[in-house]
């Protein structure tokens, strides 16, 4: 153990579902590291939730911008990292306002990336990501092999508490029905794909008997569903479902997701179920997903999406056919 002193350790993580899920195995290696230091995870709320019962995380403390965010979010979080008798925080985001907090809170060992007021903290690294030399997860990896002795990738497994959500999912779905789950959403006007290709991409899909195509989003999403709903022939449950609930039924009733670069992609991926990612204009060898099987489509334009239609109905059908089979 390279800091045998460390007994409380906090990782903050206050960012959306994608870079929060890749995260995960980086708290791992560091609760692998340290067995018996408890390990704190600062994160938003609908993340903490999907996460509740993980067993390398022994607490949870929840983000709010109205209570962490700035120069006075900092010095509240300083006053909670001394009263946890925290020695050792590792931020996976740089923020200034995190980097002052734990200075302010004198915490031993204050792990992050040398930006954004890094002479706060005591172990850094020269931030590399937009090099894109690397996958996220790896990137998270390297931070925290500042404090660990053995370094590997551990591979996370997600809790999904099936019997508490069955009950949340029977009035959307039969017990052992199966679907090509879509999220054509995203928050980044450039990522975005336009709905000529979620239409024929559907069509195509049906054309080769996927007929139970099933879209999930966010509230922010709704209206734009509503507009898909009718033209994808497929089952809407955009904003009917929360995170938590979306993993189990992405665990139980999905033959195949097909996403933007997004979270919902990376929820899938770390499920173990089968992904097609569609990147427009981010990276896949940085935010691509990171479990198999899955099919990475990357084209700088929309006719080059609908190019590769072929080849995603192709590989869903293939994951449909292996489900079907066990």
């Amino acid at each position: 153990m390279r800091f045998k002193s460390i007994k409380k350790i906090l990782f903050i993580r206050s960012d959306r579902l994608g870079e929060f899920l890749l995260s995960l195995p980086a708290i791992k290696l560091v609760k692998n590291n340290y067995p018996e230091a408890q390990v704190y995870l600062l994160a938003k709320k609908d993340n903490i939730e999907l996460v509740r019962n993980i067993d390398f995380v022994d607490y949870f403390l929840e983000y709010k911008d109205s209570s962490f965010s700035g120069y006075l979010g900092g010095f509240k979080l300083a006053r909670l990292l001394t009263k946890e008798c925290i020695d050792c925080v590792v931020m996976l985001n740089p923020r200034k306002d995190f980097h002052l907090a734990a200075y302010l809170a004198r915490v031993p060992f204050r792990v992050g990336y040398d930006r954004k007021w890094g002479w706060c903290l005591t172990k850094k690294i020269e931030d590399k990501k937009a090099l894109v030399q690397k996958h996220e997860a790896e990137y998270n990896i390297d931070l925290v092999s500042l404090i660990c002795d053995k370094v590997s990738i551990p591979q996370v497994e997600l809790p999904v508490d099936r019997e508490r959500q069955k009950e949340a999912l029977q009035k959307f779905v039969k017990p052992g029905e199966k679907f090509v789950v879509i999220h054509p959403f995203t928050s980044n006007f450039f990522k975005g794909v336009e709905p000529v290709f979620w239409v024929e991409l559907a069509k195509r899909l049906q054309a080769k008997g996927e007929s139970k195509l099933l879209i999930i989003g966010t509230a922010d999403e709704q209206k734009q569903a509503l507009a898909l709903e009718r033209k994808l022939n497929a089952k809407n449950l955009v904003g009917k479902l929360p995170i938590s609930t979306t993993a189990a039924l992405l665990k139980d009733h999905c033959s195949c997701f097909v996403g933007l670069d997004s979270g919902p992609m990376h929820l899938a991926s770390l499920l173990g179920v089968p992904v097609v990612g569609l990147f427009k204009v981010s990276n896949p060898k940085r935010w691509g997903p990171s479990g198999k099987p899955s099919l990475v489509i990357k084209e700088p334009t929309q006719d080059g999406f609908i190019r590769r239609i072929d080849d995603i109905v192709s590989f869903v059908v293939s994951q449909s056919d292996k489900t079907d089979k066990k």
